[in-house]
């Protein structure tokens, strides 16, 4: 499979590049960003002629030998990029949340579906090790039926971006989307990849510890509801602990960590399984070097067999809809039911849309100023 990379940013040059030239099967044959520094960087890694990288993401969706085009922009440009690569034939793997907007997320499943190419979105925590094993356990019925799921990511690296780009982006709701639920969706897929589906209704609470004229949550505490059961999602940059946990009828699985979870990712050393019988390690799968590695062989062994991916675009929309979904609970005060109406102006505008909901001038949102909410003079 020949592939084009477009975006050369942090995750593009030191997540996606490395894994794709690692895996059997699939050759980098074009780079695209707009950075001269970014794109030369990737072009030198890869082995690319000059005449391979380039400016224009345009011109490597115009290369006739691409089959399909890694997508690693920022995501406010994503669908964009998507919607002409699959309207050329070009199958699609974008990053994580594909779109800013649910609207604009749908758009990109429907032309990939009109199109006949494969979409799918980097989830690429389901790649690792530790929630490999909880989800093995859970598979395997050493849980019994999954009532509950509780993921704390709540010390997040608050890494800068690109500083070629804008160091401060995830705090900035134009280019974001929203703040760490968006930055840290992992939280959200992975609860769904548990419960095998799609949450139902969300309620939630964000919020903004920080007085640094940011306009988006870098603190949510999220339900969500599932046919089955219940995910707890709490994120948060820099405040800590963190760590997952899964509750079934028969028992629990918990991460352990060496330094009480108040690493920023997956920092777990084991998992352990607790049940009537007592208490027991579960066994590690090997692990890759990066999570990018198996994203990038489940890409390529889904294009072969013509199968969807591990996490499709419809995946991709649904975990975007629960994140906005949760913003308009947090702003509302109250529970949402997903998925989301089309009509409705989160799904239409993703949170820029909570600025047309009526909110209470007591909900954090309206007191913080967080998703383009403003008070009116005087308020």
């Amino acid at each position: 499979m020949r592939i084009g990379l477009v975006g050369c940013g942090n995750v593009g040059l030191s997540g996606h590049l490395p894994a794709l030239l690692a895996t059997d099967g699939i050759a980098v044959s074009a780079v695209a960003d707009p950075t001269p520094e970014r794109l030369a960087a990737a072009g030198q890694a890869a082995g690319l002629p000059e005449d391979a990288c380039h400016a224009d993401w345009r011109d490597l969706v115009a290369r006739p030998e691409i089959d399909a085009v890694v997508v690693a922009t920022p995501q406010r440009v994503r669908p964009g990029i998507a919607l002409a690569a699959a309207r050329a034939g070009k199958h699609l793997l974008c990053e994580k949340p594909l779109a800013i907007a649910p609207a604009d997320a749908h758009r990109m499943v429907e032309a990939a579906r009109q199109a006949n190419v494969t979409l799918a979105t980097v989830h690429n925590y389901t790649q690792t090790a530790v929630y490999r094993a909880l989800k093995a356990a859970l598979d395997g019925g050493a849980l019994g039926a999954l009532e509950v799921a509780r993921l704390d990511f709540l010390s997040v690296e608050d890494r800068p971006g690109n500083p070629d780009y804008a160091p401060r982006w995830r705090h900035d709701l134009a280019r974001s989307g929203g703040g760490v639920l968006m930055d840290m969706l992992h939280a959200v897929y992975l609860a769904g990849w548990f419960f095998g589906g799609d949450p139902v209704a969300v309620a939630a609470t964000v919020d903004r510890r920080a007085d640094d004229g940011g306009d988006v949550e870098d603190l949510a505490l999220v339900r969500y509801e599932y046919p089955t059961g219940h995910a707890l999602v709490n994120v948060a940059w820099g405040l800590g602990p963190g760590g997952t946990t899964l509750m079934g009828t028969k028992g629990r699985a918990v991460t352990v960590t060496a330094d009480f979870g108040t690493h920023p990712f997956v920092a777990a050393e084991r998992v352990a399984l607790v049940t009537a019988g007592g208490a027991r390690d579960l066994p590690l799968p090997p692990d890759e070097t990066s999570s990018f590695v198996g994203v990038a062989r489940n890409f390529r062994d889904a294009v072969a067999a013509g199968r969807a991916p591990l996490a499709s675009g419809e995946a991709g929309a649904a975990t975007l809809e629960a994140v906005v979904g949760a913003y308009a609970a947090a702003a509302l005060g109250r529970e949402v039911a997903l998925p989301l109406d089309p009509a409705d102006p989160v799904f239409v505008d993703g949170a820029a849309g909570i600025a047309r909901l009526r909110i209470s001038p007591q909900n954090p949102v309206w007191r913080r100023g967080l998703f383009g909410v403003r008070q009116p003079p005087g308020g």
